[in-house]
């Protein structure tokens, strides 16, 4: 009987040898197959082996066949665990690129954008080009920090809006008005969205829009509304007071010239004529009031005697007050003083000042006068112990059609002349006033010292 050699460690040396040597024919170098067809003693020595080895007959084409398909199953594991990584690499690529792109484009819209971590203690992760500009505040100096950090002055609001969108996951919108570090206003429209992934991650998602300019051109438009229905308002309170002072003295003139017609007495006649003569002084005053108004013209400038014109205001003034409880007062500090300006224009000012400070004094004084110069300019004034003007009536005081007593004489449009009469003359014009107290109603001119073209010392 014929002893067989033990097949365990020489058929596991053929099984790697054939295995090698196929992974060369196959994979390492196909011409070496084409070489041992062509060289039949390599078979050869390969069937002398086998018998040898006592291997049974077809041992070696079952191996050979297990071999192959376990080489067939490698290479395929291989294949397709290469082409996963080339595949994952071509993903990891693609979402790095688009993740770029869309990190370009949230960066670039017109809007501010921020997102917030609420997983990581509601800490920014992105902060576009407009937030920086619009929050004075960069992406770098934002990013990884919360808003106790970012605008600590808001944060507090901001954190109790976030905790009120966590938990009811309603988005949020509103018009938010702020504060600058230049200290300008700012107004934002701002939308707050909450979003939850589905690997349990927590976003929330800001986006601000801003809209200063539309809301200061609102509150302009809402304004000019206001103003344009005061406007109106105070051009239909004018004119029905001027129906009434045009008629005033219009049937006074009238009435009395009728009188005069039939026979009087000497005494009669010079009283009527009195009062038809300031009757006609009224009305020319209406009509002027209302035709300066329309236009300020520029007169003749020329040097004036501030000294002789405050003179001459005095005396005239003195004829108007007919009131021996109300002392006229003067006050001029320099002995002489000559300024290059409109005398018939300052004179209508004084004139407007005196003319109110008449109507409002029941006892004490008006004074006439103007201060040193100072700063380049001179300061005119008239100052009363009259009733006074209220902080919120002083303040509308220039304007057009406004009486503070509709029973007093008058147009309402004394002040406003006198404000565009200063404004042509370069200066400035206003008021200071106590309820109960008096008023004084002041005016500035440019003043230049040793100028003889302009404003000098005589």
């Amino acid at each position: 009987m014929t002893k067989h050699v033990p097949l365990f460690l020489p058929l596991g040396s053929i099984r790697l040898l054939t295995i090698f040597f196929s992974f060369c024919i196959i994979f390492v170098h196909p011409a070496l197959a084409d070489k041992m067809a062509e060289s039949p003693e390599l078979f050869d020595t390969a069937f002398t082996l086998q018998e040898r080895l006592d291997i049974p007959d077809g041992f070696v084409q079952r191996e050979m066949v297990y071999i192959s398909i376990l080489l067939g199953t490698l290479v395929l594991c291989l294949f397709f665990f290469f082409m996963q990584r080339r595949m994952k690499k071509l993903r990891e690529r693609d979402r790095e690129r688009y993740l770029q792109l869309l990190e370009g484009i949230l960066d670039n819209l017109p809007i501010a954008a921020k997102v917030k971590d609420v997983n990581d203690g509601m800490r920014y992760t992105f902060w576009n080009k407009k937030a920086e500009e619009l929050f004075e505040c960069s992406a770098r100096e934002a990013i990884g920090k919360t808003d106790f950090e970012t605008m600590p002055e808001a944060a507090a609001l901001i954190r109790k809006e976030d905790e009120e969108l966590v938990k009811t996951g309603i988005p949020q919108e509103g018009i938010r008005r702020f504060f600058t570090k230049k200290n300008e206003e700012r107004f934002t429209f701002q939308n707050n969205n909450f979003i939850k992934l589905s690997d349990g991650r927590k976003w929330i998602v800001y986006t601000a829009w801003d809209i200063t300019d539309l809301k200061i051109m609102e509150r302009k438009l809402r304004l000019a509304k206001e103003e344009a229905e005061e406007s109106n308002r105070i051009k239909s309170a004018f004119l029905a007071n001027m129906s009434h002072e045009i008629r005033t003295p219009l049937n006074a003139i009238v009435g009395f010239s009728s009188i005069l017609a039939t026979e009087v007495s000497e005494e009669e006649r010079v009283e009527y004529l009195d009062i038809i003569e300031r009757n006609n002084e009224l009305l020319l005053q209406l009509i002027n009031d209302i035709l300066d108004l329309s236009k300020i013209e520029a007169g003749t400038y020329a040097n004036v005697d501030i000294n002789k014109m405050v003179s001459e205001i005095e005396q005239a003034t003195s004829i108007r007050l007919t009131n021996k409880d109300v002392r006229l007062v003067t006050v001029t500090p320099l002995p002489g003083l000559l300024l290059y300006t409109d005398q018939r224009r300052i004179t209508q000012v004084f004139n407007n000042f005196i003319s109110n400070a008449l109507k409002f004094t029941a006892a004490g004084s008006i004074t006439i006068g103007y201060g040193m110069p100072e700063n380049s300019y001179i300061r005119f004034y008239v100052t009363d112990t009259g009733t006074g003007i209220s902080s919120e009536n002083a303040q509308g005081i220039f304007n057009r059609f406004v009486k503070l007593d509709s029973f007093k004489q008058g147009t309402g449009l004394g002040l406003a002349i006198s404000q565009n009469i200063v404004k042509e003359l370069k200066g400035e014009i206003g008021v200071e006033s106590q309820l109960s107290k008096g008023s004084t109603f002041w005016f500035t001119l440019p003043f230049y010292k040793m100028d003889a073209h302009r404003s000098i010392f005589p």
